[in-house]
């Protein structure tokens, strides 16, 4: 058996590097290829790097068991992932507890070096407070310790090199059971994933959607926004970071060409207000607006708000939900698909001195142009539609049937009507 190897392997290393059934340390190792665990187990220690350059996401791969140890806010993985282009990438920590992997999938960011150093940093007994990562000053909640509802690891997920950070989905953690041990006093089901701000020196400005599984001992955030991309994260109670508040019923319809959000509360518990966002992908969202709460209540509150300007096609909506202590957290994602040919009719039909364009916003803002025909397909009249809810004025007309067709770059509609 080894019991220790340095190694450093030549980046244009073309083979992959196999680790069976051996356990050695490294002090810094390079590889170009890939990394192929199966079964054996890479220490990292004393402030090492293992540093793949390879930015395929199966650049380490691992068969059947194995894993890499870290334990150390500096014994890291340096991975060259670039853009990320939607792939997800594993990292196969671990320890004597069993196999710990972190993963997430990457995608839309800039700059070809672009690279994420990955860690885990264990706390050596119960009290998170007294086993701090680099950089991290607390683990308050509301300037008190919050170690008991902090589970016993931090971990590192540090981008460096990037013009603008990738967005992150599918961001899983696993812990290990003994990681909530007593004198603990965690809700395993109500952990979610926080990451820690270090320009306003908190862990609580922010909380993920997270979904926990008990059984496989993850948290899964499904989304997370380059700008909420910060070194250190932790799982926590959610029952002491956010006020009692329950969500139920976050759904977004299309409603004459708008979208309307709408959601409940069966609690609230200080809440200072909402905020929807949306997004073209899923992944990237921007604020749409606010909708006051009530602040504290025990039955069921209604809320809706209408985004007046929706993206055409499929879009995507999230809700924000501000305490009055500023922390948040996210809902699920749902998405809505406009058509933008449907909303337009005429009215009144049939029509005597005039009738009126009915049409949505989405359908206004691709600046469409109308054309007017009689029975026979003679052109009468061109005209700019500009407004929801424009006169056509049909005095000059004759009795009869009438066609109005509606044209922009992305559709083509026909209105039929009749002149009396």
């Amino acid at each position: 058996m080894v019991n220790k190897i340095s190694m450093h392997l030549n980046r244009f290393f073309k083979k992959p590097l196999l680790v069976a059934m051996l356990s050695f340390t490294c002090s810094m190792v390079c590889a170009q290829a890939k990394l192929v665990i199966n079964g054996g187990v890479i220490t990292i220690n004393n402030g090492a790097s293992l540093v793949i350059d390879n930015p395929d996401n199966t650049a380490i791969t691992r068969n059947s068991s194995g894993y890499i140890l870290s334990e150390g806010a500096n014994n890291k993985i340096d991975w060259t992932i670039g853009a990320g282009n939607g792939n997800t990438y594993l990292f196969p920590f671990g320890n004597a507890n069993g196999y710990l992997p972190l993963q997430f999938k990457a995608a839309s960011g800039t700059g070809i070096n672009g690279h994420f150093i990955c860690s885990t940093y264990p706390i050596v007994n119960w009290k998170n407070s007294d086993n701090l990562p680099p950089g991290v000053t607390n683990a308050n909640k509301d300037g008190a310790d919050n170690s008991p509802k902090m589970i016993d690891r931090f971990w590192q997920i540090n981008p460096q090199g990037y013009t603008k950070n990738p967005s992150l989905t599918s961001l899983v953690f696993t812990y290990a059971g003994a990681a909530l041990a007593p004198p603990n006093t965690i809700t395993e089901a109500s952990l979610v994933a926080q990451r820690w701000n270090p320009t306003l020196q908190s862990w609580n400005d922010y909380v993920t959607s997270s979904l926990v599984n008990t059984g496989n001992k993850t948290v899964t955030v499904a989304a997370m926004e380059a700008n909420q991309l910060y070194n250190w994260w932790t799982l926590t109670d959610l029952t002491v970071i956010f006020p009692a508040t329950t969500i139920i019923n976050f759904k977004a319809i299309v409603n004459n060409g708008q979208v309307l959000t709408s959601w409940q509360t069966l609690t609230e518990q200080n809440l200072d207000h909402f905020e929807v966002w949306r997004s073209k992908d899923g992944i990237t969202f921007e604020y749409v607006g606010t909708v006051p709460a009530s602040g504290n209540s025990s039955g069921i509150n209604s809320y809706s708000f209408t985004d007046a300007n929706p993206y055409t096609g499929t879009s995507y909506y999230q809700l924000k939900t501000v305490a009055k202590n500023s922390s948040f957290k996210w809902s699920a994602i749902v998405s809505v698909t406009i058509d933008i040919t449907t909303g337009i009719f005429l009215s009144p039909n049939p029509a005597g001195s005039y009738t009126i364009i009915n049409s949505s916003t989405a359908i206004i803002n691709s600046k469409p142009l109308a054309n007017l025909y009689d029975a026979k397909g003679s052109l009468l009249q061109t005209f700019l539609l500009s407004s929801t809810s424009q006169q056509l004025n049909t005095t000059h007309l004759a009795s009869g049937t009438y066609n109005l067709v509606i044209s922009a770059n992305n559709f083509l509609r026909t209105l039929r009507f009749i002149k009396q």
